[in-house]
């Protein structure tokens, strides 16, 4: 089994959910869904190196390799019908995977669900902080929050972060959008109706990657940028995506 994904037991599943977390995150980070997603539907999450259990292994910092381990491990799996959602970073690393996934002919996922990130052909002109020194990074992520303050404030731990902050900054941030056919699956784009950094008009333009006969749908929930920990219901949303691939509500 690889080690990019992490799955629940789930022996009843009749679908799955992919997820990719955020920057400076783990697949630990989705442990709260599977309770929301329920029996029927899997939850697996990607684990990237540098983490917890993969804490030796040095952290990779180029998301379309990222992308590609983590379409291989996808192709691994036994087939349901399947959703990949990203929550912000994670956002391009479903999205890319998505891409791999299409170009080796595997099957194709039921629905790509993005958060809390601009589509990927916007141009990035804020500042790049995956080299800027410790003390710059630590104050863009107390500004930005995601990471827990504890760890922020422990200088030691912050040390032991910090090569795998740098390596998911410099993935997103060193990101070039290279121009594909769109994916022709339905895209749905999902931001917090508070959310500070990422406005619902810089989600919209996701609609460009659907193709001119795919479906497309943005929308907010409550809360800010990290509305997916204020609440279970865009997990529950993501449910319903999944059990539609699998033919329907149960």
């Amino acid at each position: 089994m690889s080690r990019w994904i992490q799955r629940t037991g789930a022996p009843d599943a009749v679908a799955r959910v992919v997820c990719a977390g955020r920057a400076g995150g783990s697949a630990r980070d989705f442990d709260g869904w599977r309770a929301v997603l329920g029996p029927l539907v899997e939850t697996a999450a990607v684990q990237l190196p540098g983490r917890l259990d993969r804490f030796t292994e040095p952290p990779v910092g180029d998301l379309p390799e990222i992308a590609g381990q983590v379409a291989a491990a996808v192709t691994a799996l036994e087939p349901l019908p399947y959703v990949l959602f990203g929550d912000c970073m994670g956002a391009l690393v479903a999205f890319e995977t998505a891409r791999a996934l299409r170009r080796s002919g595997a099957p194709a996922p039921a629905a790509l669900v993005v958060a809390s990130y601009p589509a990927p052909h916007r141009i990035r002109t804020e500042r790049p902080y995956h080299d800027a020194p410790a003390a710059e990074l630590k104050r863009r992520l107390y500004e930005v929050g995601g990471v827990p303050p504890v760890a922020l404030a422990d200088d030691e731990l912050f040390e032991l972060l910090l090569p795998v902050l740098r390596a998911d900054f410099a993935a997103f941030e060193r990101y070039r959008y290279v121009e594909e056919e769109p994916l022709g699956i339905p895209v749905h784009a999902v931001v917090g109706a508070d959310d500070l950094y990422v406005p619902l008009a810089a989600v919209r333009e996701w609609s460009e990657h659907v193709g001119p006969d795919g479906e497309f749908t943005a929308r907010t929930f409550p809360g800010g940028h990290f509305f997916l920990r204020e609440g279970d219901e865009p997990a529950a949303w993501v449910r319903g995506l999944a059990l539609a691939a699998a033919g329907g509500p149960r």
